[in-house]
């Protein structure tokens, strides 16, 4: 245990926060001229907001991943985030920028833009900014590969999170994330997250509600080297175990193998 017990060479931060999700998240269906219709949920969160269907460009929808919908070695996405944030700059899109561009997107916010203005989150950390801004987006949150934990679990489940229908999946701010260019990078760290005794520290020092970033200041996994073998049969038994899990076959005998790799990598 002392062995693993150390900083990772990777740090994690948290996913995307919107402080009125009833707004931001919703269901998609194609609609005519290659927009869609999108149906917020209205019911999500402790504040809820009129139900709305509109039609809307595609531009800025994108597949939304939430805490429950995460398990070990498995991710079951099932709605989409609004994300009208510039990733790079780290502040919503420019009134001007969205008006030419998503034009009915724009529409669509402002609907709520009362509401919006009066999230704390905005009023604390966006005032000044556009009013449909959210939080903890940057160029970490279109990585095109990341491992995904949940804050809140009574256990620790990784999994390995890309893309659907073409469009990166981001996670919600209940979910902690480390971003990857790499596939094969990704499954190296997720599988190390999920050996045993990993998960061994983390139900040791961590109560269920707070499994947040630091667990990458507690587990040494070192960097990944793509000429280590043994590196590269950690990331091929992660693949492994995604592609039975979401099939529904049993990955006992495989994380067994991981547990042995794991004891020989620390």
């Amino acid at each position: 245990i002392q062995k693993t017990i150390g900083q990772a060479a990777y740090t994690a931060s948290a996913g995307s926060c919107t402080w009125l999700n009833g707004v931001y998240w919703g269901r998609i269906k194609p609609s005519k001229n290659g927009l869609i219709k999108f149906s917020n949920l209205y019911d999500v969160g402790k504040i809820k907001i009129e139900s709305v269907e509109e039609e809307m460009e595609r531009t800025l929808v994108y597949p939304l991943l939430r805490g429950r919908e995460v398990e070990r070695w498995k991710i079951t996405p099932e709605s989409f985030i609004i994300v009208s944030q510039d990733a790079s700059e780290r502040t919503g899109y420019a009134l001007k920028w969205m008006e030419k561009h998503v034009p009915k997107t724009l529409a669509y916010f402002n609907r709520f833009k009362d509401r919006l203005l009066e999230r704390s989150g905005y009023k604390k950390y966006l005032d000044g900014e556009p009013f449909y801004s959210i939080y903890n987006v940057s160029e970490n949150t279109f990585a095109p590969y990341k491992v995904v934990w949940k804050e809140q679990s009574s256990e620790f489940e990784c999994a390995v999170v890309s893309s659907l229908e073409g469009k990166v999946i981001v996670p919600d701010h209940k979910l902690m994330l480390v971003p990857f260019q790499s596939e094969a990078e990704a499954h190296y760290v997720c599988c190390l997250l999920n050996s045993s005794v990993s998960r061994f520290i983390v139900q040791a020092y961590t109560i269920s509600t707070q499994q947040s970033t630091h667990i990458l200041e507690n587990i040494r996994i070192p960097n990944y080297d793509p000429k280590n073998e043994l590196h590269q049969d950690l990331t091929r038994l992660s693949k492994e175990c995604h592609e039975k899990v979401a099939i529904g076959i049993t990955v006992s005998d495989l994380e067994d193998q991981i547990d042995e790799l794991a004891a020989e990598l620390w």
